[in-house]
């Protein structure tokens, strides 16, 4: 176990069965595990800071499915752990992996384990890369001076500590644990790129504030804006940068040196 704060470091065990539950609790002992026996009591053990979920299928007669629609919904970084009878085994699992009826402590622990460490990295990889977009956002503000701006430095900061815990878990993890983060991440930015197509378009400005380029319309057969972070644009005509803090708030920069 790595001997650092995770942003992620709970372990819910969602088991109706008290004995089961407290038999998973005892040998999970080293994350703390907060146990679930019914519905409710999941719905006040789960937060962001969990990494993982060990679920029973058949969990609260038929609540497994609430469950994991809430941990997709909420903490997309948050593995699931399935637990299920062999016999309900199929070829297709809602779940990142399954333990079949019995569980063996060593099984429990070693796959628990597995996918704390996905989670967290999956959690630190994705503020790294925002927090780098950000930066990279203040390096275009070409008309302020980034190196006297004390949010900037902050966020480099950042960035540089989210690395560093980013190395450290690193070797705890196989390159299949890194594929499998890389994977969960394109798939939950290809969903919310599907699902804010409309927002980003409304916020979006119609045309560029320094030169009055259209932005619906393509320049020399490419994009006339390049979207570079959360409610922040680049005129692809003439280099100008609309950033939005959010949608209520507008300040313009210009990237030209």
């Amino acid at each position: 176990m790595i001997r650092v704060k995770l942003p992620a470091s709970a372990v819910v065990v969602c088991e109706a069965n008290k004995m089961r539950a407290d038999l998973y609790g005892l040998w999970l002992d080293e994350h703390g595990p907060r146990r679930a026996l019914t519905s409710a009591q999941f719905v006040e053990a789960f937060d962001g800071g969990v990494a993982v979920v060990v679920l029973d299928d058949s969990f609260g007669d038929g609540a497994a499915a609430t469950v994991l629609e809430r941990v997709e919904s909420e903490a997309s970084h948050c593995r699931v752990l399935g637990i299920r009878e062999r016999s309900d085994a199929g070829s297709g699992s809602p779940y990142d992996h399954q333990l079949e009826r019995p569980v063996f402590e060593a099984d429990l622990v070693e796959r628990v384990e597995t996918l704390f460490y996905r989670a967290n990295y999956h959690l630190l990889l994705d503020r790294y890369y925002r927090t780098t977009a950000l930066v990279s956002t203040y390096e275009w503000r070409a008309d302020d001076d980034t190196e006297s701006d004390e949010r900037y430095e902050r966020l480099r900061d950042r960035a540089e500590c989210l690395q560093e815990y980013l190395s450290r878990l690193r070797p705890r993890m196989d390159d299949g644990d890194v594929r499998a983060v890389a994977e969960a991440i394109a798939v939950s930015d290809a969903t919310a790129a599907d699902a804010e197509g409309s927002v980003e378009s409304k916020y979006r400005p119609d045309e560029c504030a320094e030169c009055g380029q259209d932005w619906s319309e393509p320049v020399d057969g490419g994009e006339a804006v390049a979207k570079i972070g959360a409610y922040v644009w680049r005129c692809a005509n003439c280099g100008h940068v609309d950033m939005r803090a959010d949608p209520n708030y507008r300040h313009v920069t210009s990237s030209r040196r």
